[in-house]
């Protein structure tokens, strides 16, 4: 049983995926964290009756998802999967 174990593991390791660039991983990130920020002051802002702030708050979640849609299609070309 453990002999399997170890034959299975050799060959998981030899097909190591190529390791993400510092910079995407980086801007995953900031993005992710920047758009729960967002997120949350829209509710905030919501919940204290400050429309206007809440809907400034909405925008940028907005544009946070998409940079982040951006960011993984950069990502996907970058490592050569393309998705159709």
């Amino acid at each position: 049983m453990q002999e399997d174990a170890v034959e299975e593991g050799d060959d998981q390791s030899g097909s190591a995926q190529p390791q993400m660039p510092l910079g995407i991983v980086i801007a995953r990130i900031v993005v992710v964290t920047s758009m729960s920020f967002a997120a949350a002051a829209a509710i905030f802002f919501l919940v204290g009756g400050l429309w206007l702030l809440a809907l400034v708050s909405i925008a940028a979640t907005a544009i946070f998802l998409g940079l982040m849609f951006v960011i993984e299609r950069g990502a996907e070309k970058n490592a050569g999967h393309t998705k159709l």
